[in-house]
């Protein structure tokens, strides 16, 4: 028998969905292939042989079929990447599962009767992010040599030539955040076309000198409404922002005067004079979670730092820290305006509050500064702006961080040895990680020239973060995190006049929550295996959990008499 490569053996992990999962011949025959199998029954096919009442209906299972194998993707006994398999309507579904979570989708194969009712696998997915295979057999013996045939051949990296001409594909998350795929990319040159359908950006910018000028060019204006994923917003507002939830756009003139507005008040100054305050808060949060168990760090410490450094920066009482916690952690998952109307109506308050007694926080600055001169609705916007920008990247950063340190353990050993690399570390890992792949989408005001390249007036361009950040000619050894980099022009915070209003904020609590757990727990270990740490790649590449041990228990060392 052949050699199976560890690859090989990583890689034959099949998912059995639907009606299938309830084949035990089919599974049985992957696991006696030396495939890891899971089953999981879904309700997309689970009426695949009766009459649908009526297209919603089917459209509902097919909806609740992909929510359920997204859930089994996130638990963490679920399969790092994995083969998804199943009938008509669960090969749909897992199609779709693919588009949204193409780093956990290695291929989607579809057995059975692939003529029969139903939704057609991968027709509403125009570019899958992976292989798709449709079999006209459901004989498992047919069907487990036709996956260990497809999984030989596909998705193997040494195997893919040298994109020619350069153009990227589709602006899928896992491309976007891919360094090596962004790499080849970069080598061919510094501006690119799209070729996607249904996409507005037409170019995309890879390597550090061309993202730093043309992010600083005032002749690319960030005036369109555009979605993270680069679709143009729709008119209905129940529609806006649908599928990119996690981060919500704002036309470039409210933008800039927002900006305005908050280079005025948000200064490194009163950033720095919020430490303390930050500090007496972490160690509060820290005080209350078990050290001897294991916990989802995510959970009890990356999810609730950022809100409460927005809480200190806008100066909400701690009374209303739940309800200021549940909107931005849950609410703010429903599309815009439902999320939005009591927020305003709770930050006006705090505004009117700030004018009969002034406060030592950004309300209470630019209350007190402004005057009679001040927008309030200028002061609401800016403090919801900084409430839905100001989470999703911080908690992910601190997230991965922390994950990126624990991973190689010699990492986080030289940062407890040394504590006063923190700072480096922050910038390094900012630089890394990069929690946004991609800066916003800006127009193309006047036609000019970039990278060789004749840009038209109205096309779209995107720069490519990831790729700017891992540029040899800026950065020595780019791939490797060293947490003592000195000389770190990393552009994690973007560029120009879109530059991260919250940048100085953001390095803050970053150094203090990393800085606070490095002191007091620097023994902390994940509680399994690095491998089975699960992230989802949208506009944000975040993690679903992160289990860790504060205070593991060590072997007590034995005496010398013992």
């Amino acid at each position: 028998m052949a050699e199976v490569s560890t690859r090989d053996a990583a890689d034959r992990a099949v998912v059995v969905l639907g009606a299938e999962a309830a084949s035990p011949g089919l599974a049985d025959e992957f696991a006696g292939r030396g495939w890891r199998v899971w089953t999981v029954r879904i309700s997309a096919d689970a009426d695949a042989d009766a009459d649908a009442d009526a297209d919603a209906d089917a459209g509902a299972d097919a909806h609740d079929g992909v929510d359920q194998i997204i859930d089994f993707l996130a638990a963490p006994e679920s399969p790092h990447r994995a083969v998804l398999l199943g009938g008509r309507a669960a090969g749909a579904a897992a199609v779709e599962v693919a588009d949204r979570h193409p780093e956990r989708v290695i291929a989607v194969v579809v057995a059975g009767d692939a003529h029969g009712e139903g939704p057609v696998p991968g027709a509403g997915v125009p570019d899958p992010p992976c292989p798709v295979l449709v079999l006209h057999t459901a004989d498992p013996g047919e069907v487990v040599s036709a996956t260990t045939t497809l999984l030989a051949g596909s998705g193997r990296r040494d195997d893919v030539p040298a994109p020619s001409p350069a153009r990227l594909q589709a602006l899928t998350p896992t491309r976007l955040n891919d360094p090596e795929a962004l790499r080849r990319l970069r080598e061919l040159g510094p501006v690119h076309p799209v070729n996607a359908a249904g996409v507005t950006a037409s170019w995309i910018v890879t390597g550090h000198q061309a993202t730093t000028a043309l992010l600083a060019d005032p002749r690319l204006i960030g005036e369109v409404e555009i979605t993270a994923g680069f679709r143009l917003q729709s008119d209905d507002p129940a529609l806006a922002h649908r599928g990119e939830l996690d981060l919500i756009t704002i036309s470039g003139q409210e933008h800039a005067r927002l900006r305005r507005l908050a280079e005025r008040h948000l200064t490194p100054e009163r950033v720095e004079g919020l430490r303390p305050r930050v500090q007496r808060e972490v160690d509060a949060l820290l005080d209350a979670v078990p050290s001897r168990e294991v916990v989802d760090l995510l959970q009890a410490f990356a999810y609730p730092v950022p809100v409460i450094v927005l809480c200190e920066l806008l100066g909400v009482p701690a009374k209303d820290r739940d309800y200021l916690h549940e909107w931005i952690v849950e609410r703010l998952a429903s599309p815009p305006p439902k999320a939005h109307g009591d927020i305003d109506d709770y930050l006006r308050g705090l505004i009117a509050a700030r004018r009969e007694r002034p406060s030592a926080d950004l309300l209470g600055w630019v209350v007190e500064a402004e005057g009679d001169r001040l927008r309030e609705e200028d002061l609401v916007s800016l403090a919801r702006f900084l409430m839905v920008n100001g989470h999703r990247a911080p908690t992910t950063m601190l997230a991965s961080s922390v994950a990126a340190l624990l991973r190689r353990r010699e990492r986080w050993e030289r940062l407890v040895a040394d504590p006063a690399l923190v700072p480096t570390a922050v910038e390094e890992l900012l630089r890394v990680i990069t929690p946004f792949p991609v800066t916003i989408a800006r127009h193309v005001a006047v036609p000019i020239e970039a990278g060789g390249r004749r840009l038209p007036e109205g096309d779209l361009l995107v720069a490519s973060l990831v790729a700017a950040n891992r540029d040899p000619s800026f950065f020595t050894d780019p791939d490797v995190l060293d947490i003592g980099r000195e000389d770190n022009p990393h552009l994690a915070f973007g560029h120009g006049h879109h530059h991260c209003l919250g940048a100085e904020l953001a390095r803050a609590q970053l150094q203090i929550a990393l800085g606070t757990l490095v002191r007091r727990f620097p023994g902390m270990e994940l509680a399994r295996d690095s491998g089975s740490l699960h992230y989802r790649q949208s506009s944000v590449r975040y993690l679903l959990g992160l289990p860790v041990v504060l205070e593991p228990d060590r072997p007590r060392p034995v005496s010398a008499g013992a």
